[in-house]
């Protein structure tokens, strides 16, 4: 249309588009501090021109092609997959940082200074065999060793319990991200059939993706209609309205069967031969397969817990052989009183000393002969002094040394270690893995500050430039409103003051 009415037409639009431009400057701003909100720009061309007779085309205004989101989908992938890694170590590193506070080395309290205090305390008696004090003092450094030793398995059993609930709450969490994923994958198609741009259902679909990929690296491929698919470890978790709940082995009952969490609700009891910790998920004839996950929250647990469990079987091993030997030479053989009781399935937490020897010190057997003690002598306990430098396999299922009654003393093995030395090399493993976790998530930090800063740069708001283009619409929209009322007073002079 053209004459004064296609001017008009050309005014409204204007205002039209200075005015839409406004409102998604407004949301922007409002919007800038909003979790994984990208900013938004009305994309504004030329309307279709009017071809005139004599004259050509004349253009006809602006009009908006569409409010687009402004986003680098391959920015957002790569966050989610170095972000997949730092929080995979990040967990880890936690879980052995506590770890680390329980072996509680190098300290006065911890247990290399206990093994410290118990064979001191066994070479004193050696040289004054004749001392109650002696027994005495052996009795008293050899139960808090015990309590040392006990409270130390004790806090690792804790420990293993808060990690496997760890990942229950990761699981929980995952799969209510999944089923708001699904709900989401509906609301953006009913959008997108529509022909619009759901831009701030997509800001939270990434949000969304980017949460689960920090808990389980996932697969996420998107269809024709902007929805998420989902799989981890080749399997199916959301595929359409299809969703398949993930689920962890949690514990393990008295009889061999498996409680399955899905970490709402009471577990599932079932038989299977798979470890705690491990993610499972159910196949469509109710049975469970294993997934196995390279990154994410519920690696870096699973990963920690495998260590913890190490590390508790390696307490176990060494306190266990510890104390065949120390009962060993003790009761030279099996002539004489245990020094030691314990459990042999948890050595650790259950050892103690033996009841008759803490109520009677006195019975400590200090010379080498057991049966008819010699007054004076602490060859025994001198042996017991010298337990500490023995080298010995303390990292086996069985305590299989040989003794020697006549010396009082075990052979050396092949591959043997100190007590001492053995134990350090329980703490020294256990540091080297969290400091090499630690090197990854500093690492790792770097890597994912870059990249947020980078989508920050492409898709964050900057005020500055919000408020500029806030004024140029202003102005915009000023300048349309002033055509429609130059247009307004020249249609008035032309009905009202020309007659016609």
């Amino acid at each position: 249309m053209s004459g004064l009415f296609g001017s008009l037409n050309i005014g409204v639009r204007g205002m039209t588009a200075a005015q839409t431009a406004l409102q998604t400057t407004s949301h922007n701003l409002s919007s800038m501090n909003t979790t994984g909100y990208s900013r938004q720009r009305v994309n504004l061309e030329a309307n279709n021109p009017y071809t005139c007779h004599g004259v050509g085309q004349l253009g006809t205004g602006v009009r908006i092609s569409g409010v687009v989101r402004i986003a680098d989908d391959y920015v957002t992938k790569q966050i989610q997959k170095e972000n997949a890694s730092l929080t995979r170590h990040a967990t880890k590193s936690e879980v052995l940082g506590q770890l680390e506070t329980i072996f509680n080395e190098p300290s006065d309290t911890g247990l290399s200074a206990g093994f410290g205090r118990f064979y001191s305390a066994w070479n004193y008696l050696g040289a004054n065999p004749e001392l109650a004090t002696a027994k005495t003092m052996v009795s008293q450094e050899s139960q808090t060793l015990t309590d040392t030793v006990s409270q130390m398995a004790s806090q690792l059993e804790s420990l293993q319990g808060d990690t496997i609930h760890s990942i229950e709450k990761d699981v929980l969490d995952f799969n209510e991200k999944v089923d708001q994923l699904a709900t989401l994958n509906k609301q953006i198609f009913n959008v997108v059939i529509k022909g619009q741009s759901p831009n701030d259902l997509l800001d939270q679909r990434d949000v969304l993706t980017t949460e689960l990929a920090s808990i389980a690296d996932l697969e996420i491929t998107y269809d024709k209609f902007q929805g998420v698919s989902l799989k981890l470890d080749k399997v199916s978790i959301l595929e359409g309205d299809t969703i398949n709940k993930l689920a962890v082995i949690s514990d393990r009952t008295v009889d061999g069967e498996l409680a399955i969490s899905t970490g709402s609700g009471k577990p599932i009891i079932q038989t299977g031969d798979f470890a705690i910790g491990q993610i499972v998920i159910a196949d469509q004839k109710g049975s469970y397969q294993p997934l196995t996950l390279s990154n994410g929250s519920i690696k870096g647990s699973q990963e920690a817990l495998e260590i913890v469990e190490a590390k508790k079987t390696e307490l176990n091993q060494l306190v266990g052989n510890f104390a065949q030997a120390v009962n060993t030479i003790h009761s030279d053989g099996s002539k004489g009183l245990n020094f030691f009781e314990f459990s042999s399935d948890e050595p650790a937490k259950t050892i103690k000393v033996n009841k008759e020897l803490t109520s009677s010190p006195i019975k400590i057997n200090a010379g080498k002969d057991i049966a008819h003690p010699v007054s004076g002598d602490g060859s025994r306990a001198t042996a017991l002094s010298s337990l500490a430098n023995a080298k010995l396999n303390y990292f086996t299922q069985d305590f299989n040394a040989t003794y020697k009654s006549d010396s009082i003393e075990f052979e050396a093995q092949v591959g043997g270690s100190s007590t001492g030395d053995a134990y350090k090399g329980i703490v020294t493993s256990m540091g080297i893995m969290k400091q090499q976790s630690d090197n990854v998530v500093a690492s790792q930090s770097v890597v994912v500050g870059f990249l947020q800063d980078r989508q920050a740069a492409i898709s964050g708001v900057n005020m500055n430039e919000e408020v500029i283009d806030m004024m140029r619409f202003q102005s915009a929209f000023e300048a349309n409103a002033r055509i429609i009322s130059v247009i307004d007073g020249m249609l008035d002079t032309l009905i009202n003051r020309t007659g016609v």
